[in-house]
Formats: C-alpha cells, sequence, structure tokens
C-alpha cells in the first residue's frame, strides 16, 4: 500500500501518532513531496500543534501550490479565529480554483465575520456554482459556530442569520 493512502488511512481512524511517524520516516526520505507534507499537516493540525501544521503546510505549497493546501491553512486560522488571516488563505485557494464553491463560501463566511460588504458577492458566487453545497455550508457554520456560541449576542445572530438567509 502507497505511504500517503496507508496515512489517511491512519488519520481516518484516529490513530495520529502512527501516522505522524510513519509519516516523518517517509519525509526523512522523500523531502520533496507536497502530498506527505500536506499530510503530515493535516495530523499536526489535529493534534493541535498549528505552529508545526503551518510549517508543513507552507512546505508543500513550495512544492507545489495547490488550493486544497490553501484551504485546509484557512481552516487552520479559521480554527484560531484568525478570520483575516483565514481569508487570506481561501482567497489564495480561490487564486488557483476560482471555480470552487467551497472556498468561496468560506471567504464569505470570513468577510462575514469581518462585517465586510463584499461577502455578499463570494456568497452569490458560491451559490451559482454549488447552491446545494452552498446552503449546507452555511447552515451547518451557523449551528456549529454562531447559534450556539454564549459571546454572540442575539441581536448580532438575527443580523447574521439574516446575511446569510438573504444570500440568494
Amino acid at each position: 500500500m502507497k505511504i500517503p493512502i496507508l496515512a489517511r488511512n491512519l488519520i481516518s481512524q484516529g490513530k495520529l501518532r502512527e501516522a505522524s511517524t510513519l509519516l516523518d520516516q517517509e519525509l526523512s526520505k522523500s523531502k520533496n513531496d507536497d502530498d506527505l507534507w500536506y499530510l503530515r499537516g493535516v495530523v499536526s493540525l489535529k493534534l493541535k500543534n498549528y505552529e508545526s501544521a503551518y510549517e508543513c503546510f507552507e512546505r508543500a505549497l513550495s512544492i507545489k501550490p495547490r488550493a486544497q493546501y490553501y484551504k485546509i491553512i484557512g481552516m487552520a486560522h479559521l480554527e484560531m479565529f484568525e478570520v483575516g488571516y483565514a481569508a487570506e488563505a481561501f482567497g489564495n485557494a480561490l487564486k488557483l480554483n476560482p471555480k470552487d464553491a467551497e472556498a468561496n463560501v468560506y471567504v464569505g463566511i470570513c468577510l462575514v465575520l469581518l462585517d465586510d460588504p463584499k461577502a455578499k458577492d463570494y456568497l452569490e458566487k458560491a451559490y451559482l456554482l454549488d447552491k446545494k453545497k452552498t446552503g449546507e455550508m452555511l447552515k451547518s457554520f451557523y449551528a456549529n459556530f454562531i447559534s450556539k456560541d454564549p459571546s454572540v449576542s442575539e441581536r448580532v445572530k438575527k443580523e447574521l442569520e439574516k446575511k446569510i438567509g438573504g444570500i440568494k
């Protein structure tokens, strides 16, 4: 079985330490394999070792720029509530693949959180590219991150719900 497939299987099974060891061993032999660096970054991200994750993702990008690498960096920034950096990373993904509905949604979400009126443009584009996926992503984001957050006032929740619901 190829190493990236084996590593992905270990990651999906939650065997992060095993995946980490496997990837480190393989990276000592294949330092220019962007996929291995990406997977190593995923493991670090799941272990909440953000500094290592960023380093791995940057290495992967330096070898071969891919939209998925920028998207995972964006997700890491979102996880740390670094919304501006997340928007930048998702924007870089869009430079490589402008028709990526998911990246458009994430840029839109970041811009909504930053109260930037350009959010609507990205979310509308996402709807044009994949209406069903965009709707699901927005509903999931609101349900998981906004509606349950006690630090977000009811007024702000209603405003965000209106903004998200009003984009068609």
